[in-house]
């Protein structure tokens, strides 16, 4: 019976030692081997509560960067535990990385001040209680509560209460130019700062003075932070932290190009270990430096990753920038469809930014200073102990009563969007196979072949053909604002419009759908178009901020790139367009395609490319018109290697034969 009891208290032991002090080999967060089936299988097994505290605070702290829901139900299942048993040790780290999680990965600054008071006060109260000879350990523990209260009040704007709790660290902690004296301070001290604590501790001043604009205190304690991670041994080193600050200064300092450096960086690290918030701002970050170093194409490409991250990771600050950058960049492309796109979600990301600072100034005024150390006060006065737990009681139940509400109410919203999007999904794909040609043309002196592949359910391209008495044979190929029914709405009209335009020049029927659509007004929805009228020895062709035509030459074996200008339909209503005419001759071939194909990116970013595209064309411009888009896709399909590509591809090709 003792060995087994022994036995037991050293397996407590164990997990109180890795999960609370750190270890001897001071491993960082990111290393420690981790199970979430062995933890919840020690959980099953074990009736001892404090291993139970000790498991799920393990578990909150593993997902407390990629999951901010699971990292926080686990670490309120340890809140809960160490509470109802008056485990006081392990309420400090509990907090701590509960404030992590608040104003690190949710930005919600006032919930995050609650748990920085919670924080102090345990790691007060640890102070305070008896302790075995050489336990002072725990001072650092509210210096580390002083800089997250800091750090909040920051984040809200309040810089003079974020200057106040600053002061209150010893300034021969705060202001030690080198880590190796930070630490003989914490140990003459007899602090005992841990490695793990000295790390994080620092990353937070770097923040801290980024926040408050101080770049050259950033900076100072940015160069902290890497001497501290280089005394790590390799594998348990991470400098993504170092490098995003680089970055930030870098681009304060207008470094673009040393920003880029470093911000790519972090993306590979936070890839890998699946922290969303380090993803999120490296993405936005690069997107900002493209933008000033006027890479236009790379800059929406980064700005577009950050809009599909944000669907992992709630950063809504991040995805306005993204989406105010993108209406920015497409302005200045002359693609005044999707600046109106992005400028429009902007504003609805400004709106629910507005809602949020107003739930979160609630909880603020719920969750203020005076109430968190006045508690503070009656938690050491053991006589006004009663009174400060009903205070607390009566807090978290007003907040746990609204956030319960909040989050009822946002299921059933989400239930009734979900339902209403998959029927508008389900009535906009069969829209959109309705209108697209049931069969291409046979003609025995024309070879045509078509290709269509949307990116979503319903993608926004469209093609046609329309035979004419003449024998002429008008071709269009066209992508629509969006995706979905509002681009369906676009597309109709577009088709309405063309059936009911008599047999005109091209640029002439562009002029006149122009006006229909204008007058029909959606809008921000606008239809990019262009159309060929395709006689017995010619072309003549016209667009409206479709990308460039294509036309191989079968004499000379070269290609042709046409591009013409031109704003979308339903832009300006007194809008022209210009009309080009080129022969077509025997051999030669005629290809009509939306922006999906050479604008299509590789896992690093890079786009497919027109010179890529002209080339491939060139290459199989002697082959029959499927052929050269079986070619075409599976060149592109390569390149994308197996990713899915974030836009529609159509292609239309005319092959001359007779």
């Amino acid at each position: 019976m003792m060995l087994i009891d022994l036995k037991r208290y050293s397996l407590i032991l164990i997990f109180i030692t890795v999960a609370i002090q750190g270890n001897a080999q001071s491993y960082m967060p990111w290393t420690l081997p981790f199970s979430v089936q062995d933890s919840l299988k020690k959980i099953a097994e074990t009736e001892d509560q404090r291993i139970k505290a000790i498991v799920y605070s393990n578990m909150g702290i593993h997902y407390w960067r990629s999951r901010a829901d699971s990292a926080m139900l686990y670490l309120s299942k340890a809140e809960k535990i160490a509470k109802k048993k008056n485990y006081i040790d392990l309420l400090p780290k509990i907090y701590y990385f509960m404030w992590g999680v608040d104003s690190q990965v949710t930005d919600n600054y006032p919930m995050g001040l609650y748990h920085g008071f919670e924080q102090l006060k345990y790691s007060t109260l640890m102070l305070d209680r008896p302790k075995a000879p050489g336990e002072n350990v725990y001072s650092r523990n509210i210096y580390t509560a002083y800089l997250n209260i800091a750090l909040c009040y920051a984040y809200l704007g309040n810089t003079e209460k974020a200057k106040e709790y600053i002061n209150k660290i010893p300034q021969d902690i705060y202001m030690a130019e080198k880590w190796d004296e930070f630490l003989k301070y914490g140990n003459q001290s007899n602090i005992l700062w841990d490695d793990t604590s000295i790390f994080l501790f620092n990353n937070s001043l770097v923040r801290y003075h980024i926040i408050i604009k101080d770049y050259e205190k950033a900076k100072l304690f940015t160069t902290r932070v890497r001497e501290i991670n280089l005394k790590f041994s390799a594998e348990n080193q991470n400098l993504a932290p170092y490098r995003l600050f680089k970055a930030i200064l870098m681009t304060n300092d207008k470094m673009h190009d040393s920003a880029v450096y470093y911000y790519k960086q972090v993306i590979d690290f936070a890839i890998e270990t699946k922290d969303y918030k380090f993803l999120l701002e490296s993405n936005l970050g690069v997107a900002n430096a493209y933008n000033s170093l006027g890479a236009i194409d790379s800059a929406i490409f980064y700005s577009k990753n950050v809009i599909d991250l944000s669907k992992k990771s709630n950063y809504t600050v991040a995805l306005l920038n993204a989406n105010i950058l993108l209406y920015k960049t497409h302005k200045q492309i002359g693609d005044s469809s999707s600046a109106f796109k992005y400028l429009e979600a902007a504003d609805v990301l400004k709106d629910q930014l507005f809602n949020n600072a107003k739930a979160n100034e609630a909880q603020n005024m719920a969750l203020n200073e005076e109430v968190k150390q006045r508690e503070l006060n009656e938690q050491k006065a053991e006589q006004q102990k009663f009174l400060m737990l009903t205070g607390i009681a009566v807090i978290l139940l007003v907040v746990g009563i609204y956030l319960y509400g909040k989050r009822k109410e946002k299921e059933r919203i989400r239930q009734i969007e979900e339902e209403r999007k998959n029927k508008e999904l389900k009535a906009a794909s069969d829209l959109q196979q309705s209108l697209l040609p049931k069969e291409n043309p046979m003609r025995s002196d024309l070879d045509i072949a078509t290709f269509i592949r949307s990116s979503t359910e319903v993608g926004g391209d469209y093609y046609d053909f329309f035979p004419q008495d003449s024998g002429s044979l008008f071709s269009v190929c066209g992508d629509a604002t969006g995706h979905g029914v509002s681009s369906g709405m676009m597309v109709s009209i577009t088709k309405a419009g063309l059936n009911g335009i008599e047999a005109i020049a091209p640029n002439v029927i562009l002029q006149k759908l122009n006006k229909v659509v204008k007058k029909v007004d959606l809008g921000t929805l606008r239809m990019s178009l262009n159309i060929v009228e395709i006689s017995d020895k010619e072309l003549n062709m016209s667009s409206a901020a479709m990308p460039p035509i294509y036309l191989y030459k079968a004499s000379s074996n070269t290609v042709e790139e046409l591009m013409q200008s031109g704003l979308p339909l339903g832009g300006l209503k007194d809008e022209t367009f210009d009309q080009l005419t080129r022969s077509f001759e025997s051999g030669d071939v005629l290809i009509q395609l939306s922006d999906g194909l050479p604008e299509a990116p590789n896992a690093k970013g890079e786009l497919y490319d027109y010179d890529r595209l002209k080339s491939l064309i060139q290459a199989s411009g002697q082959l029959s018109a499927q052929q050269i888009i079986d070619v075409l896709i599976e060149s592109v399909d390569q390149w994308l290697e197996g990713n899915r590509n974030p836009d529609d591809i159509t292609l239309v090709v005319t092959k001359k034969i007779a």
